[in-house]
């Protein structure tokens, strides 16, 4: 009885600690960062060995969850496809924190720009983070949009010719 109690405690996320609060949030930060600077190994010690990444979208209203690909790989075959990204990460929040794992959601704003055509999408992302022997690294990203301007599939689309 006494490591069933044990153990339900060790699962219940606390309040964070200062020093934890703040490593989550410079894992966070820096996933935004090294991916809009494109470098991969600085994105890759931001993440876990294995991964679950659900980003929906609103063109589909489904996620694509990642099994045999990491992270990273589909985001390097994708962003240097863009003139430019910028993910702009805000309002993080840390929602609880045991010692080996932690919650933490945070609002996004993301601009992908192609060929003088602008793709902007808002939301939200929930993380799920392990303490590791190299600190907090991400292994779960859900990414829930809420709002974009236009397809992310539309800036690949040939501009059709307009009748006069």
């Amino acid at each position: 009885m006494k490591h069933i109690i044990l153990a339900a405690l060790l699962a219940v996320p606390l309040p964070a600690a200062a020093d934890d609060e703040a490593a989550i949030l410079t894992t966070i930060k820096g996933i935004a960062t090294a991916a809009d600077a494109q470098d991969w190994s600085r994105l890759d010690m931001k993440f876990g060995d294995h991964v679950t990444l659900n980003q929906l979208s609103l063109e589909t209203d489904q996620g694509a969850r990642v099994k045999e690909r990491t992270v990273i790989e589909i985001w390097a075959e994708l962003l240097p496809r863009f003139d430019s990204t910028r993910h702009e990460i805000s309002q993080i929040e840390v929602l609880g924190v045991s010692s080996i794992v932690a919650r933490a959601t945070a609002r996004y704003h993301a601009t992908y720009d192609l060929g003088g055509q602008t793709w902007e999408q808002t939301g939200r992302l929930d993380y799920v983070l392990k303490n590791t022997d190299a600190g907090w690294r991400v292994v779960a990203l859900n990414t829930t949009p809420e709002w974009e301007n236009r397809h992310l599939s539309d800036l690949f689309m040939p501009e059709q010719p307009q009748n006069s």
